[in-house]
């Protein structure tokens, strides 16, 4: 085999232009070859095979690239050959960039539809419902939309006529959880709509004042430090973790509990319009609360007994509210708004039916065929879903006892 030896500028200067056309190679650099031309142009090119064809690249004229230059030029072609891209495509990329098509409002939409019907946690009734809402209320003023121009300021036009409605609530937890999805999947830099709740009203909360799930580390804070009693204190924290009502939770019995099915169960006339009973799915985290109250009140009936006579009754309702208004939370969240808590951090979890979840804040299913099938096979979710909310409770204590 002969040796093909290096090209130099002065082998490259002494080539002499003929009638006819015909190649140097270099002995150096693999591929790389000077075509010199009877147009007295010398021109340096890149041979290489890909997909079973042989290719050759134009380089550029010498000396305006000099042989130095063009060894570079090969190397790197030659790189990406043996990384299974093809040069001429590659320089094709650059010399004619396509410009990157933006994702519209209305694409990552579908993209989060499709995404939560292939994983099946949700009925697909339950996720086209809410895609629906999406469509009907959204599409119609923001479908083309960039997701990258989405703010609250693009989003007004469509939202702010929806002011005040349960239907801006359920949009603005779709909204929330496209955007984290687009988030997720680095389509964007960061979810513009994490406090889409702060911007747009859904409900004027006179009655129930409440604070966004973000918020609950602050409150265990401010609990830690106050000189509230440990028992009110454990109240506060189980009417979280139970999510009942005031008067149902500090009625609770010892009675009521049952310890190996890790469940609670509130007989019919003492739920609110006394005509169903509730039972609860009792969490890590709930039955802790419960266990600190042994110390206390574990010889009595109520497990939430009164600490001033007569001490065979169960607490006020009103005494979670009292406490909150003197930790400083007045008119920023009452008892019945730690319900509220609880159900929006699960809705916008995006993890569970809202049926179910609707269960575990015993609102009531229409129907006899209805709560048979909820009580028979819901119970198993909503075990899921009370864990899931300890969870994050106790992650928003620690959070408060780091700060």
């Amino acid at each position: 085999m002969k040796l093909i030896k290096p090209l130099t500028d002065s082998t490259i200067q002494s080539l002499k232009f003929k009638d006819k056309e015909f190649r140097k190679y270099d002995g150096k650099e693999s591929g790389l070859f000077i075509r010199v031309m009877p147009s007295k142009r010398k021109t340096f090119y890149f041979e290489y095979r890909f997909a079973r064809k042989v290719k050759k690249i134009k380089l550029g004229d010498y000396p305006t690239l000099s042989l130095t230059n063009a060894r570079d030029i090969a190397r790197e072609y030659r790189g990406l050959v043996f990384r299974n891209i093809d040069p001429l495509a590659y320089r094709e990329s650059l010399l004619n960039p396509v410009e990157e098509k933006k994702i519209t409002f209305a694409e990552m939409a579908m993209k989060w539809r499709d995404k939560r019907l292939k994983l099946g946690k949700l009925k697909a009734q339950t996720v086209n419902e809410a895609f629906r809402r999406v469509e009907l209320h959204l599409f119609p003023k923001i479908a083309s939309l960039p997701i990258d121009e989405a703010n609250y300021e693009t989003f007004a036009p469509a939202l702010s006529p929806l002011k005040n409605s349960n239907t801006l609530y359920k949009i603005n937890i779709a909204i929330n959880q496209i955007f984290r999805m687009a988030e997720d999947e680095n389509l964007i830099a960061k979810n513009p709509f994490r406090k889409i709740h702060d911007e747009f009203t859904y409900v004027e909360t006179k009655n129930h004042p409440t604070i966004p799930p973000e918020e609950l580390p602050h409150l265990f804070k401010v609990l830690q430090n106050s000189d509230i009693k440990k028992p009110t204190v454990l109240l506060i924290e189980w009417q979280l973790l139970s999510i009942l009502r005031s008067s149902e939770a500090v009625t609770i019995e010892w009675a009521d509990i049952d310890w190996e099915a890790k469940a609670l169960h509130i007989p019919a006339e003492r739920m609110k319009g006394g005509k169903r009973a509730h039972s609860v799915p009792l969490s890590s985290q709930a039955l802790n609360v419960l266990e600190q109250m042994r110390r206390y009140t574990g010889n009595r009936k109520y497990v939430f007994c009164s600490r001033v006579a007569p001490y065979n009754r169960p607490m006020n309702s009103g005494a979670a509210n009292v406490a909150l208004k003197r930790i400083g939370f007045k008119d920023l969240l009452v008892a019945h708004g730690l319900r509220s808590i609880a159900s929006t951090y699960l809705h916008e979890l995006d993890r569970f039916s809202s049926e179910s979840i609707e269960l575990c804040l015993s609102h009531e299913n229409r129907g006899k065929v209805r709560k048979a099938y909820d009580k028979s096979k819901k119970w198993k979710s909503r075990q899921a879903i009370m864990q899931c909310w300890g969870d994050y409770v106790e992650q928003c204590k620690l959070e408060a006892m780091k700060a």
